[in-house]
């Protein structure tokens, strides 16, 4: 009955690990976590369909790790989904970085988060980055060190940061979309060139794209009256190629349910063999360490055989194999009492049995039973002892000292023989009968 309640906790813990784990599970099976447009994300706003179905005709994998780690881009089409136009920002080693991508080969296809209006600038200026005012002057600004002395101030990256706009010549702005049940209804956007292509498209976003520079190429353009609004254009680069894309819808889990552009994918695509998706961007970065590393070179196996190893320790000490020793068995059974030698029990044995008024009595009959018989004494001595327990009769009971006495006995044994006589033969020069106590 005592095990029951044990084994009752142990269900609960373990109901309650499997119900956590399979929450867990629902909620990054979902991927609502993600931010929208990552291909880690199974919902509408994901584009982990994409992600798979690309998988079974070329090889598609999933990117980290900073844009210096990109490498050469031939043959390689590499996805930049769901960017905030306003957050097109680079350096010039990442520009640099991206530039020898696609010139060496590479397609680079950028669709921008939707958007309906421009951004409300802030009140006060934005801190350092092209065309924006640096930090706030403190109140009583430190003085500065004199020429030639003392490090350089530390450089502001964001100062070093440029817009893909001004890199590339462009710029973006937002015509009006139609409005309804508080809803934005998409435009629709027409081919202007390569036949190969959907002759219109729905666009989900305000966002278009003005000032282009003669090198890009518009494909798609939405038309309001006589203005027309460039949505989709592609920029040749060395070898390569850039596209911008105003939405990324055509990329969702939801638009390859609802409205599949397969040909619209396809040519996103091109002719690449690999094609990458970059999540460095949506903010899943990949943070080197040890177990990415284990992941890595397959060490799965190294760390489970290491927690067997710690839970065999475990056990080893918690129980053991060898079979028990008397000594703790007996100790177990209460048969020997702990913190006591032989000496100690004997004594004990002693106290149990013999009363103090009888041990000098016992004491005696034992060395006359067993060594007296085999050192033989001098009569004399004997003499002096028997004159001792004389001695010691003529007391009153409660005088008696049988340790005193004991060790008048031990002197009389220890001298040599003829030495002297004890303080009771002094004392008491009587004869005397020999007899015990």
């Amino acid at each position: 009955m005592k095990k029951l309640p044990l084994l009752l906790l142990v269900l609960a813990l373990a109901g309650f690990a499997l119900g956590l784990i399979h929450l867990f599970h629902l909620r990054f099976e979902a991927g609502d976590n993600y931010p929208p447009y990552s291909s880690l994300r199974s919902d509408p706003l994901g584009t982990k369909a994409l992600y798979e179905s690309l998988g079974t005709l070329v090889s598609a994998r999933r990117y980290f790790r900073p844009l210096a780690r990109l490498g050469d881009g031939a043959d390689t089409t590499l996805f930049y989904f769901g960017a905030e136009a306003d957050s097109l920002r680079f350096t010039s080693t990442q520009f640099k970085d991206l530039e020898t991508f696609v010139r060496s080969g590479g397609r680079l296809v950028i669709s921008l988060f939707p958007s309906f209006q421009t951004a409300w600038p802030g009140r006060w200026p934005p801190f350092g980055g092209a065309g924006g005012a640096g930090p706030l002057p403190a109140t009583n600004p430190p003085p500065a060190a004199p020429p030639g002395l003392g490090p350089p101030p530390p450089k502001d990256p964001s100062a070093e940061m440029r817009s893909v706009a001004e890199r590339w010549t462009l710029s973006f702005n937002h015509a009006t979309l139609s409005r309804d049940a508080n809803r934005y209804q998409p435009a629709i956007a027409r081919r202007k060139t390569d036949s190969s292509l959907p002759a219109t498209l729905r666009v989900g976003s305000a966002l278009y794209f003005d000032k282009l520079d003669p090198a890009w190429r518009v494909l798609y353009a939405r038309r309001e009256s006589t203005n027309e609004y460039p949505v989709l254009i592609e920029r040749p680069m060395g070898r390569g190629a850039v596209v911008l894309s105003a939405d990324s819808y055509y990329f969702s889990n939801e638009s390859l349910r609802r409205d599949r552009q397969a040909a619209l994918l396809a040519w996103f695509v091109g002719a690449s063999p690999q094609v990458i998706f970059d999540e460095t961007h949506l903010g899943v970065q990949e943070n080197p360490g040890i177990a990415t590393l284990a992941r890595q070179y397959h060490l799965e196996g190294v760390f489970f055989a290491c927690l067997v190893l710690a839970g065999l320790f475990v056990w080893k000490n918690s129980a053991s194999f060898m079979p028990p020793y008397e000594q703790p068995l007996a100790r177990g059974r209460g048969e020997e009492v702990e913190g006591k030698d032989s000496a100690a029990g004997f004594i004990n044995l002693l106290r149990r049995n013999i009363t103090p008024t009888d041990l000098l009595k016992v004491c005696l009959e034992q060395w006359n039973a067993h060594l007296a018989p085999a050192r033989r004494p001098p009569v004399a001595k004997l003499e002096a002892m028997q004159k001792v327990i004389d001695a010691e009769n003529r007391r009153e009971p409660a005088e008696r000292d049988p340790v005193r006495t004991y060790r008048e006995f031990c002197q009389i044994l220890s001298r040599p023989s003829g030495v002297g006589l004890s303080r009771f033969e002094l004392n008491n020069p009587q004869n005397t009968t020999r007899e015990n106590p």
